[in-house]
């Protein structure tokens, strides 16, 4: 009677967990396949993303920003203080035309992330490369008389 009870306990917890994980209808998931059946692709399928890498050789400190989705151009870069400042704002907007009518969806997205310079680094000698979906600034030693 036992091990009946338990199977049966089991078997409701089960129930029980699986509808907790289940998405109600119209539920929009990230990145996911989720269509209405609209001729154009929506602007919400892109994939957007930024990862960083810090490493430092015999020229300087380099801190690499890889970009996933967005141009060089919107990403800013700046001293403040004795850290890095790194900053993007953006706001889109994709309109589709159709014989079936118009509609246009907005999307804004920002990002801000602060990185701590060592002691060495000379702010003033910061320089910036772009490369194809990557921006690399680099950091010189600060000289010492």
């Amino acid at each position: 009677m036992k091990s009946v009870l338990y199977l049966v306990s089991v078997l409701i917890m089960g129930a029980a967990a699986a509808q907790l994980h289940a998405q109600p209808p119209g539920y929009y998931n990230p990145g996911g396949s989720y269509n209405r059946g609209m001729d154009a692709p929506s602007s919400f399928q892109v994939q957007r993303g930024v990862r960083f890498r810090q490493d430092q050789d015999d020229s300087g400190y380099h801190l690499r920003i890889y970009l996933q989705g967005y141009s060089p151009e919107a990403i800013q870069v700046s001293a403040d203080g004795r850290s890095l400042l790194v900053e993007n704002k953006e706001a889109h907007r994709v309109e589709n035309r159709s014989e079936r009518g118009y509609s246009f969806v907005s999307s804004s997205s920002s990002m801000r992330r602060r990185f701590r310079l060592p002691w060495d680094a000379d702010v003033n000698g910061m320089q910036r490369t772009e490369n194809e979906g990557e921006i690399v600034i680099t950091l010189p030693y600060r000289a010492y008389p």
